[in-house]
């Protein structure tokens, strides 16, 4: 019925306006960010007729729904789709939900523009070319989008790393290359590679494209960047997002580098900084063993540093580093005693058990 309507379209990646199924996925109206985001996905400069728009409302409380619900209501004639869904779970959960909705309309390409995120008016027509320019030896799964959340809205620790570390000082290199994995909060994805690639893995949160972005270059595809625009991210960090490292992040970046096999790159950190810690308990016996470790960690610092932050970076970030580098190594050990690091956890694959609120459908109204 409804799929059917879908499929009998060309799906040929040739098309120059092939149909795109585009997602948001919400919770907030974060002040007045996420109708900001929505009338940026108005000013597309796509045909709406090609376009079936699926939100997803992680059950929100302020407002939320019925505003998205609102501006849904109001483009069911001139979009080829909408669709309005409810439902609990992680993000990495709440991107599976709407990738096995796409997948069963049989729309070839998709869409996420996270609810913070500003996309320019070219967005798809500009991912759809760069996908037919780059589709050779290695096919593209994915174009994502470049994006800058701007000095000003970065916590004032990473303000610092920014200011005195040389390699945040590199700038954006305004052309179109290939990543180590993809961005999900403005990118495209090519759904006929996801039959082959999977879904994302549930137990890993908030770096969960990560994972799946390098899972999908072993298998042989591209992950490709555009930076040729860099969109907006309105989004303002705080440290106190930090705690949510010691909930469930540790145990997100253990699963990621032991499945895919950067365990060892990323333990030479969180050792060093276990050795600080180390060596802090033992000073009361012997300090050289900390004066050891402190003098290599500043020379290291010393190096990467510019300014002030040759100096003043490494006892700043210090007591931080050894915080997420403990969670992490008994978040690696918890996944090396449990098992199952090297499969994925997905759960929307049976009956759905989430909430289709509203749903029109070119052909079924």
């Amino acid at each position: 019925m409804l799929a059917r309507d879908v499929r009998a379209a060309d799906l040929n990646v040739n098309d120059e306006e092939p149909l795109v199924c585009l997602c948001t996925i919400y919770h907030t109206l974060r002040g007045g960010v996420l109708r900001s985001v929505l009338d940026s996905i108005e000013r597309l400069d796509y045909p709406k007729d090609k376009i079936v728009l699926l939100m997803i409302d992680n059950y929100s409380r302020d407002g939320a729904y019925d505003l998205v619900r609102g501006w849904l209501l109001e483009r069911t004639e001139n979009h080829l789709g909408v669709i309005h869904i409810r439902a609990r779970g992680n993000p990495a959960r709440l991107r599976n939900i709407a990738l096995r909705t796409a997948l069963d309309l049989g729309i070839r390409f998709f869409a996420f523009i996270e609810s913070d995120i500003l996309v320019d008016k070219d967005f798809l027509r500009r991912a759809l070319r760069t996908v037919k320019e780059h589709n050779g030896p290695k096919p593209v799964f994915s174009v994502s989008m470049v994006w800058d959340v701007g000095y000003e809205n970065l916590d004032w620790l990473e303000k610092l790393r920014v200011r005195w570390l040389k390699s945040r000082s590199k700038s954006v290199k305004g052309e179109v290359f290939e990543g180590e994995a993809c961005n999900t909060s403005a990118c495209l994805i090519d759904l006929e590679r996801v039959r082959e690639v999977g879904f994302f893995d549930e137990d890993i949160w908030f770096i969960e494209d990560l994972d799946w972005g390098r899972r999908a270059t072993r298998k042989g595809y591209s992950c490709l960047y555009d930076s040729r625009i860099v969109l907006t991210h309105l989004r303002r960090y705080s440290l106190r997002e930090f705690r949510k490292y010691f909930m469930r992040g540790a145990l997100s970046e253990a699963k990621l580098f032991l499945k895919n096999g950067i365990a060892l790159r990323a333990l030479r950190s969180a050792l060093y900084w276990d050795t600080v810690l180390a060596a802090a308990l033992l000073a009361w016996f012997t300090p050289i063993p900390l004066i050891i470790t402190v003098a290599v960690g500043y020379a290291a610092y010393f190096r990467r540093c510019v300014g002030l932050g040759r100096l003043l970076l490494y006892p700043i970030t210090a007591p931080f580093s050894i915080a997420r580098s403990v969670a992490l190594t008994a978040a690696m050990l918890y996944w090396v005693l449990k098992g199952g690091y090297r499969s994925e956890k997905v759960t929307v694959l049976g009956e759905p058990d989430w909430e289709v609120v509203d749903r029109w459908m070119l052909g079924s109204r």
